[in-house]
C-alpha cells in the first residue's frame, strides 16, 4: 500500500506558521507518505488519476500546468463537504443576497442573515459552519472554536435581551415590544450601568490551532488573538491536543469512554472492521 498526498497548495497546513509547515511536511514524509504540492486530482479513470501540476520557470517568470497520471488499484473518492439540506432549505426562503458562493448563509456582524421583510431582521440566527462571516476582510474559518464562540456570543445577547430587529441591537427590551419574552428590568439596568445597552458585534478571538499528523505527532500553535504564546510539534504537541480534545467533552461519561477507547487502541490496534 502507498499513500500519496496531493494537495493544491505550495504548504500543507497553510494556517500554521511556516516551521510548523515544513516539520508537517517531514512527519508525513517520514511515515512513508508522498507528498506532491502544488498539484489538483483532475480526473479518475479506470487504473489511473490525472493529476495537474502547477510549475513556475524562475528564469522566464512563465507559469503553467504539468499533466501526468498516477495508476491506482481501488479509489474511493470523498473529496469536498456541502451544507446541509436544511441551509440550502433556509436559502430558498431568503433573498438571493443572503447566499454565499460556497452554499452558506451570508451574516452581518451579528450573525444576522438579509430578509425579504425588515421586520423580521433578527428573527433568524446563523453560526457555525452555515455561516459565511466576515472579519478582516476575509471569511472565518469553518472550525469548532469560530462556532462556539459565535454559540455563546448568541446566548448572551438572546439571554440580556436585546431588540435584534434594530441595527445594531439595543436594549431596552420593553413589556410593549415583540421581544417582551426576554424582558428583564433589573437586568436591563445593570446592563446600562456597564455600557451595554448597545450589543457589540461579534468578534472573533484566536486561541490557537491544534493538528494531529498521526503516528503520536501533532502541532499545536497557542495564541491569544495576534499575540502568539507558544508553538510545538511532535509528541508534546500530541499530548496538548489530547488534552485539548478531552477537556472539550461535554460529560464525564464521555471523557472516561474516549480515554478508555484511546487505550483500548494502544493495546489491541485500531478496530479496521467497522471501516
Amino acid at each position: 500500500v502507498k499513500v500519496v498526498l496531493c494537495h493544491s497548495g505550495s504548504a500543507l497546513v497553510p494556517q500554521f506558521e511556516q516551521p510548523l509547515q515544513e516539520e508537517a511536511l517531514k512527519s508525513l514524509r517520514r511515515k512513508g507518505v508522498e507528498v506532491i504540492l502544488n498539484t489538483r486530482v483532475t480526473e479518475l479513470k479506470d487504473g489511473y488519476a490525472k493529476l495537474s501540476t502547477k510549475k513556475f520557470d524562475k528564469e522566464t517568470g512563465e507559469k503553467g500546468r504539468v499533466e501526468s497520471e498516477l495508476p491506482i488499484g481501488l479509489s474511493v473518492w470523498c473529496a469536498g463537504t456541502a451544507p446541509v439540506s436544511f441551509v440550502s432549505q433556509l436559502l430558498d426562503q431568503l433573498p438571493d443576497a443572503a447566499r454565499n458562493a460556497d452554499g452558506r448563509i451570508k451574516v452581518d456582524k451579528w450573525l444576522r442573515p438579509q430578509m425579504d421583510d425588515p421586520s423580521l431582521l433578527g428573527s433568524v440566527l446563523v453560526l457555525g459552519d452555515a455561516a459565511a462571516c466576515m472579519e478582516d476582510d476575509d471569511f472565518l474559518p469553518q472550525t469548532a472554536q469560530v462556532a462556539g464562540q459565535q454559540g455563546a456570543y448568541l446566548a448572551r445577547l438572546l439571554s440580556r435581551g436585546y431588540d435584534l430587529e434594530t441595527t445594531p441591537p439595543a436594549l431596552p427590551c420593553t413589556p410593549l415590544s415583540p421581544c417582551d419574552i426576554f424582558y428583564d428590568p433589573m437586568l436591563t439596568e445593570w446592563l446600562k450601568l456597564r455600557g451595554l445597552d448597545v450589543a457589540s458585534k461579534f468578534s472573533f478571538l484566536n486561541l490557537g490551532l491544534l493538528a494531529y499528523l498521526g503516528g503520536g505527532e501533532a502541532l499545536s500553535q497557542v495564541q491569544v488573538g495576534e499575540f502568539p504564546l507558544f508553538a510545538y510539534s511532535g509528541s508534546v504537541a500530541f499530548v496538548l491536543w489530547r488534552s485539548v480534545y478531552l477537556v472539550k467533552q461535554v460529560a464525564t461519561k464521555n471523557r472516561i469512554l474516549v480515554t478508555f477507547d484511546w487505550i483500548k487502541n494502544s493495546v489491541f490496534g485500531r478496530d479496521m472492521t467497522r471501516f
